[in-house]
């Protein structure tokens, strides 16, 4: 009988995307999995003085109640009679130095993965001395830290067959990406192709073209507004150069992509007629890139980037 390997993943939400290698890994005889999502650790204040502590403590640059509370959940979950033989961080930034420590301490090794740009999370500089391996999906990241490579993956293949309601469609959250989408859904209206655009913003504004959202949708039903449209449309966000879940939506669903990463034609899946590159100087697509089928992408080049292949090249461990 095979090893028992212990393994802990510690994690923001994550918009969901971790969620399909913590059910993967759930059901891969041999592993003894601990998941600690951070945003679903139980937390209020007290009372008023504890928010005015919280404000002192914020203000002098110190850890808050709610980092504190994070740090004294994790170390009740990971306090076991043996080490664990692999920790997997996602946002190290937001753990106290106290958590880090903690958990290299009660690790045979510590991995990092980086599906942003680090410009985007500097605070995530301070914490890479904790990890052996730091993966990164960011080109420019990886040469200038010396990161180990590794891109996002198809975290599903599998999407119901529906009718078709809108060509193109994108959900991101508001930043300054807004104004290229916004471009773009101008562009998209005045040659009468349908879009839907949601965007994510916590403060409500009335759009003609974008649906405003107060609330991140649910991936399941991201899922189903990918099923009904031809085209998916990513947008990277400023100081990101590493790909996108989106395109990975788009491989593993086979849907044609437009997308603002200029980098994606180096990539081995790129094929002009399914993914066309756009920019905010140049954002006019011929409109038979809406007409042609999609070229179905030879599988041992999906297979590379495909969930397994992730789990396997981060946990050294092969999942059904």
């Amino acid at each position: 009988m095979a090893k028992i390997k212990k393994i802990a993943i510690i994690t923001t939400h994550s918009f969901g995307y971790i969620d399909f290698v913590v059910n993967r890994l759930n059901t891969t005889e041999g592993v003894d999995l601990t998941y600690i999502n951070i945003d679903r650790i139980p937390f209020s204040y007290k009372n008023k003085g504890s928010r005015i502590i919280n404000s002192f403590l914020k203000l002098f640059s110190f850890s808050g109640l709610k980092e504190k509370n994070r740090t004294k959940f994790i170390k009740k979950s990971i306090l076991k009679d043996n080490l664990f033989d692999q920790i997997l961080i996602i946002r190290p930034d937001k753990l106290e130095k106290e958590a880090l420590l903690f958990l290299r301490k009660n690790s045979i090794q510590m991995t990092c993965f980086l599906f942003d740009g680090i410009e985007n999370f500097k605070d995530q500089k301070k914490t890479l001395s904790h990890f052996d391996t730091v993966y990164s999906y960011d080109k420019k990241d990886v040469e200038k830290y010396k990161f180990k490579f590794l891109t996002n993956y198809i975290y599903d293949d599998k999407i119901e067959s529906k009718v078709i309601t809108n060509i193109a469609f994108n959900i991101s959250s508001f930043d300054k990406r807004f104004l290229l989408l916004e471009m773009l859904a101008n562009y998209l209206k005045d040659n009468k192709i349908s879009f839907r655009f949601i965007v994510k913003k916590d403060k409500f504004i009335k759009h003609q073209n974008i649906e405003i959202a107060n609330q991140y949708v649910p991936i399941n039903e991201v899922k189903e507004y990918i099923a009904s449209s031809l085209v998916l449309v990513d947008i990277q966000k400023e100081n990101q150069y590493g790909l996108s879940f989106r395109i990975f939506e788009a491989l593993g669903y086979k849907k044609k992509l437009i997308t603002n990463n200029k980098d994606i034609v180096n990539y081995d899946f790129y094929n002009a007629n399914n993914i066309f590159v756009i920019s905010e100087e140049n954002y006019t697509i011929p409109l038979d890139f809406f007409k042609t089928e999609y070229v179905v992408i030879d599988s041992k080049i999906l297979d590379k980037y495909s969930l397994k292949s992730w789990i396997f090249e981060v946990f050294k461990i092969d999942s059904k």
